[in-house]
């Protein structure tokens, strides 16, 4: 029962682990990686691949034919089976099925031979599987049972050991008995046996290294252990994940190379310490190679270097998020304290590809793909455009391998360019269309064109960015990205087009966008797919332009964006008698902002009805400024009351927000050019004191007061306490906002 209460504890905890505030993107979620580790030849290695996730999710897949084990079998079989076979019959096959009536070839090969011995070693090693293992009952039934029966064939295995008369059935055995010794507890014994038959052997088989595997578990010295497991890491891949935390990162490494019998040993120590090690690790890598410049493992080691660089530098690069995987304090206060560490890095990746050009068989397919990876990391456009055009000439296997590089290709080619004069070249066209569904490559390159000063097409690349849990709608993405100037509790990244554009586009960059739109006459497959969506959100882009200028106070020029956004558009969105918001519900209109306030009982007769929406705010905001600012008119102090009314409503405090935000929600986000007008009301209060300059009464002077308090959220309303004071008003203007239809009254 104990450790099934310790299941429910672990599940409960892990219910429970959240962010405080809400969502967050984190870890794999904005790591940026180009060179996938699964798409290469490595995966008994999987759980080694570089990752943000404590453990790799990659599940090992090892071919049939791969293992030393398997490559055993079948040279015992003298070659005379399949490899499928040999695989069926060692690990699949149950002892039973071991007899005349199998269709097992190996099986039927061993039987035609006459091979008892492999036969019964096969048998014998089956029975022992189910005792290989912990199997403690979560219901406390009695294990004593299995202790004795591991003892039992913990015996059998080594009279058989002892009686065998082929070496390699001898060493089998005794693996068999030190496997079963380990589970049961039998340390010592354990210990005593390995000694005995493998220590000093000079054939470091697989069996070899799987009974190291276990015997390194029990050993106590943990410099010792490290020295066993490194060796272990480097030549029993299957048991890698097994032993690995056996080698304490920690311990001085020269403590470790004492153990080492020649060069291979000392090598495969500082693999393993390499892997041990999150940041950077080419220090070991080099002498990794210089000690055993055949190592297989080497692979592994870079393409995990370049896993980490692509973290360093891709990630915070292109998303301007903090590398996923950090070793120390990452500079994240300013992009441009950001972009300084990353410049390091990048330095830091031309040192590995310096060494990477000085190691034998760099023209191979592997390495060929490293030096692409780093030359793109390094900035290194023209040489990783000549790096792939050698590996377009060689045979890769892998179709995922292939499309890697083919992506390295677009981002190197697009990066490539002089700013200023970035387009998308032709090549690149039509890797987008092939990896169109790739958001995060996609994303990368309109970050490139963005960098580059090609604004618009990087806008299109962010409006064809569709996650397939949203799918259509406004086009959220599974890709999130900053921009270094939006603040906000939880919510200072973008995964949408259209937020980051209302952030960080200017009305010049709008409108060029909106022109390169409709000037598109092409319809090719590349051009249909770039431009069919945005296409029909025209007047989506002309409500932003309206809005740009809006914030800026470009009150002609956003009426004439409006417009041209057209009459459907208006009656689709932001009017209270329709609910069809390209922006969700939420940012309708609800109430006429010049004659109307927020939770305050209406006091001011409406003269004229227009039927709300930004436009038609826009062009009675531009009148009514006319009209106020008329020295001939005689109700100056009215129009610009209203005027007041009307930019006091288009704050965070008022009905009409949606003038200035496309998003309820901005309330905590801070970034916008007109965070001061929207949050301090400021023009509200200028046009409230011009209202007050050319009020005719007490009373009026009084209200308008009362309102530019009401902008400061009656923090201060000194201005109001000394005038209404002095006129007998404060307590009833400020203890009852019903009184404010006689104080309007009172204007004349």
């Amino acid at each position: 029962m104990k450790r099934f209460q310790l299941f429910i504890l672990v599940l409960l905890s892990s219910s429970i682990i959240g962010y405080p505030c809400g969502y967050y993107p984190y870890g794999e979620q904005v790591r940026m990686c180009f060179f996938k580790p699964e798409y290469q030849d490595y995966n008994y290695y999987s759980p080694f691949f570089y990752t943000s996730q404590y453990y790799n999710d990659v599940e090992a897949k090892i071919d049939a034919g791969d293992g030393s084990n398997d490559i055993f079998w079948y040279n015992y079989c003298n070659g005379k089976v399949p490899m499928p076979a040999v695989t069926e019959c060692v690990y699949s096959l149950p002892a039973n099925d071991l007899d005349k009536a199998s269709f097992n070839g190996m099986v039927q090969y061993l039987i035609t031979t006459n091979d008892t011995v492999a036969l019964n070693y096969l048998r014998f090693a089956k029975q022992c599987e189910p005792a290989n293992g912990w199997y403690d009952d979560p219901w406390e039934r009695d294990v004593e049972n299995l202790v004795k029966q591991r003892g039992t064939l913990i015996t059998k295995a080594i009279e058989y050991s002892k009686a065998s008369g082929k070496e390699e059935f001898k060493r089998r055995y005794a693996f068999l008995a030190i496997r079963l010794d380990y589970y049961n507890g039998n340390y010592d014994i354990l210990r005593s046996l390995y000694k005995e038959v493998f220590s000093q052997s000079e054939n470091k088989d697989i069996i070899y290294y799987w009974a190291t595997h276990f015997y390194t578990l029990t050993i106590e010295d943990k410099v010792e252990a490290a020295y066993y497991a490194a060796q272990v890491f480097a030549n029993a891949p299957d048991k890698s994940f097994a032993v690995y935390r056996s080698f304490d990162k920690n311990l001085p490494i020269d403590e470790i190379l004492h153990f080492a019998q020649n060069d291979k040993e000392k090598a495969n120590i500082y693999v393993l310490a390499a892997i041990r090690k999150p940041g950077r690790a080419l220090d070991y890598i080099k002498k990794a190679y210089k000690l055993d410049p055949n190592s297989e493992v080497m692979e592994l080691l870079m393409l995990r270097e370049v896993n980490k660089l692509e973290d360093w530098i891709h990630t915070p690069y292109y998303t301007l998020f903090t590398p996923t995987v950090t070793t120390e304090s990452y500079p994240d206060s300013t992009e441009e304290v950001m972009m300084k560490r990353v410049e390091e890095d990048r330095q830091y990746a031309r040192e590995v590809l310096s060494f990477v050009k000085s190691m034998k068989k760099t023209e191979d397919v592997y390495w060929l793909q490293v030096k692409a990876n780093l030359e793109l990391l390094a900035q290194q456009y023209k040489e990783c455009v000549q790096t792939i055009s050698k590996l377009d000439k060689k045979d890769i296997n892998k179709v995922e391998a292939k499309n890697q590089i083919e992506k390295i290709y677009a981002l190197a080619l697009t990066a490539f360019q002089e700013k200023g004069k970035a387009v998308i070249p032709e090549k690149v066209k039509i890797l987008l269309l092939k990896f169109k569904d790739d958001q995060r490559f996609v994303f990368a390159i309109g970050r490139e064109l963005e960098y580059k000063g090609n604004t618009t097409d990087a806008a299109l690349m962010y409006c064809n960015l569709v996650s397939e849990f949203y799918k259509e709608g406004n086009r959220w993405s599974d890709v999130y990205w900053k921009d270094g100037k939006k603040i906000g509790n939880y919510y200072d990244y973008f995964n949408d087009w259209f937020t980051y554009i209302d952030f960080n586009y200017t009305p010049p960059q709008i409108e060029q966008l909106i022109e390169n739109i409709q000037n598109n006459k092409a319809t090719d497959e590349f051009s249909n797919w770039k431009y069919s969506w945005i296409t029909t959100k025209q007047s989506v882009l002309y409500d932003l332009l309206g809005t740009k200028y809006i914030r800026s106070n470009k009150l002609e020029e956003a009426a004439a964006a409006y417009e041209k956004a057209g009459n459907k558009y208006w009656e689709d969105n932001y009017g209270f008698w329709e609910r069809k918001s390209f922006f969700n519900s939420g940012n309708q209109f609800d109430a006429n902002p010049f004659y109307t306030l927020k939770y305050t009982p209406e006091f001011i007769p409406m003269r004229d009805t227009i039927k709300v929406n930004k436009y038609t705010v826009t062009k009675q905001l531009i009148n009514y400024l006319a009209k106020a600012e008329d020295k001939n008119e005689k109700d100056r102090d009215y129009y610009y009351f209203l005027v007041a009314n009307c930019y006091y409503n288009m704050t965070d405090y008022g009905n009409s927000w949606m003038m200035r935000r496309y998003y309820k929600s901005y309330d905590n986000i801070k970034g916008f050019q007109d965070d001061e007008e929207y949050y301090d009301c400021v023009l509200a209060k200028k046009y409230y004191h011009k209202a007050f300059e050319h009020a005719k009464t007490d009373k009026f002077k009084a209200l308008c007061l009362r309102l530019i308090a009401s902008c400061n959220q009656n923090k201060d309303d000194k201005e109001l306490l000394e005038f209404a004071t002095s006129k007998e008003m404060y307590d009833d203007l400020t203890s009852n906002c019903t009184r404010f239809s006689d104080y309007f009254k009172a204007r004349r």
